[in-house]
């Protein structure tokens, strides 16, 4: 009986001249124009959710970065004080990160006022994340996909970096390599007091 009176219903829905055909439309487009609005206002405010979300994780690791950043300034301030003094006074000071394999080699020489600093700014930033296997040479060779760009801060400190690469070897040793991928030295793993 109901269906038969719903089947009425739609039918004079249909006709021209049915009185309740254009209330019955209008009252259906308005009910599905609020069923979108809802629907639209609860994907947005979850979306809005996410957004916060991530701003609030953004804006976590900026502090943390502002912060090593400080921390690096202040180191490097400190570093660029002691270095013209501790490389004059203390000759064992300008030992040479690496020796060469033979004359001809281009091999770099990095004192260890240098080597410390380098090292430093690596374990401030955590960077000591191996790459390579360990028992590279002076000399040998680096895949492309293996080579990082020293960071400028490094680079204005050392600037005898500025056309190398480096690579993390298992063993947490910087091995340093020249515009040709070749190996020119290798600051070994050393435990640097803080």
């Amino acid at each position: 009986m109901a269906i038969a009176h719903i089947s009425k219903l739609f039918r004079k829905i249909g006709k021209p001249s049915g009185r309740l055909a254009l209330l019955t439309m209008l009252v259906i487009g308005i009910l599905g124009l609020f069923g979108l609005i809802v629907a639209g206002g609860f994907s947005l405010h979850s979306q809005l959710d996410k957004l916060k979300i991530e701003l609030v994780h953004a804006k976590r690791d900026l502090e943390i970065t502002n912060e090593r950043l400080v921390s690096l300034q202040r180191d490097v301030g400190q570093i660029r004080q002691d270095q013209p003094s501790a490389a004059a006074t203390r000759p064992e000071n300008r030992l040479s990160a690496t020796q060469p394999t033979s004359p001809l080699n281009n091999v770099l020489r990095i004192n260890a006022v240098e080597a410390k600093f380098i090292r430093e700014f690596f374990l401030k930033l955590d960077a000591f994340k191996p790459m390579v296997k360990a028992g590279y040479k002076i000399g040998d060779t680096i895949p492309e996909d293996r080579l990082l760009d020293f960071s400028a801060v490094v680079t204005e400190m050392v600037p005898k970096l500025n056309s190398t690469r480096y690579t993390i070897d298992q063993n947490g040793s910087i091995i340093i390599v020249s515009e040709d991928q070749r190996i020119v030295a290798i600051l070994d793993f050393v435990s640097v007091a803080r």
